[in-house]
């Protein structure tokens, strides 16, 4: 007769899954000066900074041989500017391309608003939302683009 019981491991995945889909449920359940449900939102990583410059910079330095880390590292030597998000993922709303970056390694350069952190599978709101740019090798499907250069 087959055994139907869950291991320990394959419990804490599913209990794991279902509070993240219930964090994230409360998250656009939630009203924090707009409404989250009206908005596409995403849960990316990659390199994100302050201002789109900031990227430019970042680009920059990796097409000359430097990893994403090592770039942030030197571009963030006076103050804090840039972060490469690999571990976590940020909850970004209404992305929106502003330049697409042709090359050997094309990316798309976006602007969003951070509205969250996804840490350990615990969705953390951003109060107040925070203007972000970013950078990724995909095209977001849904990302309209933007007329800058």
């Amino acid at each position: 007769m087959p055994d139907d019981r869950i291991s320990p491991p394959a419990a804490r995945r599913w209990a794991s899954y279902c509070l993240v889909v219930a964090s994230i449920a409360a998250l656009f359940s939630a009203h924090e000066g707009k409404v989250l449900a009206e908005a596409p939102t995403r849960a990316l990583q990659g390199l994100f900074c302050n201002a789109a410059e900031h990227i430019d910079d970042a680009l920059s330095h990796m097409r000359g041989g430097l990893s994403p880390q090592a770039a942030v590292r030197l571009i963030n030597s006076d103050e804090v500017v840039c972060t490469f998000v690999d571990s976590l993922r940020y909850v970004i709303d209404r992305p929106v391309i502003i330049q697409e970056i042709r090359g050997t390694f094309p990316l798309f350069k976006y602007e969003g608003t951070l509205v969250a952190v996804i840490v350990g599978g615990v969705v953390r709101p951003v109060t107040p939302p925070i203007p972000i740019f970013f950078a990724m090798p995909e095209r977001l499907a849904d990302a309209p683009q933007e007329g800058r250069a």
